[in-house]
């Protein structure tokens, strides 16, 4: 009988393979991230129209940095394993790793927001080694080295994004401060 953490993985990774979401979560996630800002949005008075426009923008910008993650793993696929590079099809198949982002919103709640924002993107990570491992039979270990690049990338994409709201944001209270 196999170790029950084994039990454990083998029946997520069967979960998302019947899943089959493709791209279309990927958007989702960028939504959900982005409406992480809305509090802050929402503090700065801005109106309903600048706050959808900023959401929407915010949140193709996210799920292009998550998008060009999965592109990287596809160059570390190839350049590791000689897998062709199929950047359409890795990412049908490893959008599905995404579904924890969709709780990203939760991320807005206060002094839970760091720990809730760093289980849900290692829960990620963890998808992404699971389906390589499933689908390419990469062990885990090895699934580290073509994972850890992409997701390393999409981690300082989504950061500098995020940053840069929160700079917007502060800079638009203290003019409203000091003005």
């Amino acid at each position: 009988m196999g170790h029950p953490i084994n039990a454990l993985f083998e029946s997520m990774v069967q979960t998302m393979l019947a899943m089959d979401t493709g791209l279309g979560l990927v958007i989702g996630v960028g939504i959900s991230m982005s409406a992480s800002h809305l509090f802050s949005l929402l503090a700065n008075r801005l109106s309903p129209r600048q706050i959808a426009v900023q959401l929407l923008v915010d949140a193709l910008v996210l799920s292009l940095a998550l998008t060009l993650g999965i592109l990287c793993h596809s160059l570390m696929l190839m350049l590791l394993k000689q897998v062709p590079p199929q950047p359409i099809t890795l990412a049908n198949r490893m959008g599905v790793a995404l579904w924890p982002g969709l709780f990203y919103v939760l991320v807005a709640a206060p002094y839970v927001s760091d720990l809730i924002a760093v289980t849900l993107l290692g829960w990620i990570h963890l998808n992404v080694l699971l389906l390589l491992q499933a689908s390419y039979g990469i062990p885990l270990q090895e699934g580290l080295v073509v994972a850890l690049p992409g997701f390393a990338l999409a981690l300082v994409l989504i950061a500098l994004v995020f940053a840069q709201r929160w700079r917007a944001s502060y800079s638009t209270l203290a003019r409203e401060v000091g003005g």
